[in-house]
């Protein structure tokens, strides 16, 4: 399988590879994935359905960017599947995911 990702629970952009990100979206690429079971897996997402050492953990969880779910109240509920991401975090437009990360002041 190749490139995929999720929708963030919390803004609706995916979850992005480390290797997609620039400065203002590399937040993007710190996850939370709330398993069917009631897990809550935490890391740096790798393109391929990995958190860190948590290996194909994003197709059937409940994912949030880190930073999200930490501003929504760090929401223990799994939610069913998140929706896959049209452009698998990967193949998108320079700037289509260039937003300034949730709960940290400007500047």
């Amino acid at each position: 399988m190749g490139f995929f990702s999720s929708a963030c629970e919390g803004c609706g952009h995916p979850l992005l590879s480390v290797a997609a990100t620039e400065d203002i979206n590399r937040w993007m690429n710190l996850g939370v994935a709330i398993t069917p079971g009631g897990s809550i897996l935490q890391g740096s997402y790798d393109g391929y359905g990995n958190l860190d050492a948590f290996e194909a953990v994003v197709g059937d969880a409940t994912v949030w960017h880190q930073a999200c779910w930490k501003v929504a109240g760090a929401p223990m509920d799994y939610r069913g599947a998140s929706a896959p991401a049209p452009d698998q975090g990967w193949f998108f437009e320079d700037g289509a995911h260039d937003l300034a990360e949730p709960g940290r002041a400007a500047g």
